[in-house]
């Protein structure tokens, strides 16, 4: 088995993790009188055990894959980026869609992968106003507008 196996056996971990929990969340009702997550939460599970066997194997068959596996990690710049997102989140209903997605691409643009600030301010506008366009024109879903835009 290849490292790249213990890379999808945790991306289907917690895919499966992710559908049983649905299930769960649906309810699972009686072996007799089944409800709408039983089925959901079966095959949940059936991927995790799965998973879990195809990852064990790949590591079992490669020892130091798993160290090997999170080697060159850039570990400052993926907690930046997680920053960033529960940065949004808090932000987002205060300032609303348009100011807080502008002003989070910007940082993202200089302090994950550093860019001019012509890029940087450019490419995060038009990525915003491309956001806006397609959710809030196009599809009709409400963005927040923020305390500052009422």
């Amino acid at each position: 088995m290849k490292r790249e196996d213990i890379g999808s056996s945790l991306f289907w971990l917690l895919l499966g993790a992710g559908v049983a929990y649905a299930g769960w969340d649906l309810g699972l009702g009686k072996l007799r009188d089944p409800g709408p997550g039983f089925m959901l939460f079966w095959v949940g599970l059936i991927m995790v055990g799965l998973s879990l066997a195809i990852g064990a194997g790949a590591l079992r068959r490669a020892p130091g894959a798993a160290v090997a596996l999170w080697a060159g990690s850039r570990w400052r710049k993926i907690i930046l980026v997680v920053a960033a997102l529960v940065g949004y989140a808090y932000a987002l209903e205060r300032l609303g869609f348009f100011l807080t997605t502008v002003l989070v691409l910007i940082f993202l643009f200089k302090a994950i992968e550093p860019q001019r600030w012509t890029v940087a301010v450019a490419g995060a506008v038009l990525t915003a106003l491309a956001a806006y366009g397609l959710f809030n024109l196009w599809l009709g879903a409400q963005l927040p507008r923020g305390a500052l835009f009422g």
